[in-house]
């Protein structure tokens, strides 16, 4: 690591203020959710992959959202342990499970989601919404160059 009069001080970087923003702001949202709903902030991403793909295999999910298929697994448990999603066999592919949100885990997603929304609205206030914008379309160019390099590498 860099000293910290070092014009490449980690502590004074880009990435850090990403790392730190993101850390944060991940710790209040699990914070309230688990204290509104009892789920994790991880467990509301699953749900959020299984909102958003419509009936993925754990493969799906964990690939939608950068994660092992180990990882996704435990998570899945969870949720399956306490009702908020179910597995079934995938009629082409009984290795695979395709999962689903019952009737608890959609009502749960959605709580949860409208707690996410209030949160990061606070969160997130103080930036002007047209810089939000711009703040977003940066971010997804790097997305683009950082997913065009992995299948390059």
């Amino acid at each position: 690591m860099p000293n910290q009069n070092d014009d490449l001080d980690w502590s004074k970087s880009f990435m850090y203020a990403i790392h730190q923003t993101y850390f944060l702001a991940e710790k209040r949202l699990e914070q309230r959710l688990l204290a509104a709903k009892g789920i994790t902030f991880s467990q509301f991403l699953i749900l959020l992959a299984i909102h958003c793909k419509k009936n993925p295999s754990q493969r799906m999910v964990a690939d939608f959202l950068y994660l092992t298929e180990a990882t996704v697994s435990r998570h899945v448990d969870a949720l399956e342990h306490v009702g908020l999603l179910r597995r079934t066999a995938d009629t082409d592919n009984r290795r695979q499970k395709i999962l689903t949100m019952s009737t608890e885990g959609k009502t749960a997603f959605a709580a949860a989601h409208a707690i996410i929304e209030r949160e990061l609205g606070i969160i997130f206030s103080g930036i002007p919404k047209k810089d939000r914008t711009l703040i977003m379309q940066a971010f997804q160019g790097v997305i683009k160059v950082l997913n065009h390099h992995s299948l390059t590498s």
